[in-house]
């Protein structure tokens, strides 16, 4: 669904490199799985978060939360809200392909960004991106084909601040993103419209994981979000547990990125603000090198 600050829906709101874990790049957890999706004891955790809020700029939030137990597990939960209707901001994807030297932060700071998420997947060996992903117009890497049927199956695509998340293929990827000047593709898409999108059916989807997800609201806000975890306090979830707390936020469109490591959210000003899992301690420090990002830029 798309939407620009200049367009206000007057709807009702509804609401890892290659998912790769600390050292892996194989799908597997140290987690066992479990049942999928929520229940009432998790919307109402959901609903009783205690958050801690710094307003970054006008229509920009940050919020940040520890809660006890939430989808069986303690987690720490970093969001930023981003109201387009308030916001004078523009969204751009940045890729440095066969590049694992720098981290999310690294890339946001030489941007001069707002605030940045880690990107898509990739070749932990090689640097190159699994997915399509497109920089200012330019088309930087191709999706991978066997990639189509399992992850590759969204999109976050923007010019400025006009954004989308839309379902993605073969055929949406022949036509390189139309006309938007940002594109990166990920998933699986995780909500489309308000409805459930049917996932692939692997232990990536059902597996307990650090995750990062960007999702749009029918009020106009676009929310970058990540749950830590495979720490002590920060367990990870899984993506119907995503999609359950992504939609208790207000989103009707939500696509995951790449997790696990490389699970990250900056904030100019504040730094890293979540607690990313490759150096296996809970504090700021354990970011993972990755080729792309996505940023955050004021006008």
């Amino acid at each position: 669904m798309k939407w620009s600050k200049l367009f206000l829906p007057v709807i009702v709101m509804s609401m890892i490199a290659g998912m790769s874990s600390c050292g892996k790049d194989d799908g597997s957890s140290s987690v066992p799985q479990r049942p999928s999706g929520g229940n009432q004891a998790d919307s109402i955790a959901i609903a009783g978060i205690q958050w801690q809020e710094r307003e970054i700029q006008t229509g920009i939030i940050s919020k940040t939360a520890q809660v006890p137990l939430l989808f069986d597990y303690p987690q720490t939960i970093s969001m930023l809200e981003i109201d387009l209707n308030k916001a004078n901001v523009s969204f751009l994807v940045s890729y440095e392909a066969g590049s694992l030297k720098k981290t999310t932060s690294d890339r946001a700071l030489a941007a001069n960004a707002l605030a940045a998420v880690n990107g898509t997947y990739f070749n932990t060996s090689t640097g190159i991106s699994r997915h399509f992903l497109k920089c200012n117009g330019t088309v930087m890497a191709a999706t991978q084909t066997n990639e189509f049927s399992t992850r590759a199956t969204g999109a976050f695509c923007a010019t400025g601040d006009v954004v989308e998340i839309k379902k993605w293929s073969s055929t949406e990827e022949a036509a390189q993103g139309g006309n938007y000047q940002q594109v990166v593709v990920s998933g699986p898409l995780m909500l489309d419209d308000g409805r459930d999108v049917a996932m692939w059916s692997n232990t990536f989807t059902t597996d307990t994981h650090p995750r990062t997800c960007v999702a749009t609201t029918d009020d106009n806000k676009v929310l970058l979000i990540v749950f830590d975890g495979r720490l002590d306090g920060a367990k990870g979830v899984n993506l119907y547990d995503l999609r359950t707390f992504a939609r208790q936020m207000g989103a009707t469109d939500a696509l995951n990125l790449d997790g696990g490591g490389s699970s990250t959210l900056y904030i100019q000003g504040y730094g890293v603000i979540n607690y990313p899992c490759d150096n296996g301690i809970y504090d700021h420090e354990g970011e993972r090198a990755v080729p792309s990002v996505l940023l955050v830029k004021k006008n």
